[in-house]
């Protein structure tokens, strides 16, 4: 079973492989701000196929999805507060699938992630990447 250290530790190797993949890009300026505004959900989908025992929230008043894990509750910004989040039901994942639309890349995104060294810390998926897309 993973513990809270553990699925800190992914949720933390993943932004670090984010801010890298971020600082090589020119054209992108405040990256943080595409998982905010579009990309929340892409980030705790992907997060929530890595890290056992997380459940996707929502917060409807705000428009955000995030990831519960542990005792806390992430986003890119970090832990965040729980008000007005619940679980989403798969109506609520449905509809971030098809409105909360990131403004970057995915797949090329995706490909950076998989074939960096995340794979060589033991950092494997509980899904199907395919679902993402």
């Amino acid at each position: 079973m993973m513990g809270a250290a553990d699925a800190e530790a992914r949720y933390r190797a993943v932004l670090w492989r984010l801010e890298a993949y971020f600082a090589s890009r020119t054209d992108v300026k405040n990256w943080e701000k595409l998982f905010l505004n579009g990309g929340c959900f892409w980030f705790a989908q992907f997060l929530h196929w890595r890290i056992r025992n997380s459940c996707l929230m929502i917060n409807r008043a705000e428009e955000h999805c995030a990831l519960a894990f542990g005792e806390g509750l992430y986003d890119i910004t970090g832990q965040v507060s729980k008000y007005n989040f619940h679980p989403a039901s798969e109506r609520e994942i449905s509809f971030m699938k098809k409105n909360y639309i990131p403004r970057f890349d995915v797949k090329k995104l995706e490909q950076y992630l998989e074939s960096s060294s995340l794979a060589d810390t033991g950092f494997y998926c509980y899904g199907d990447l395919q679902k993402i897309s």
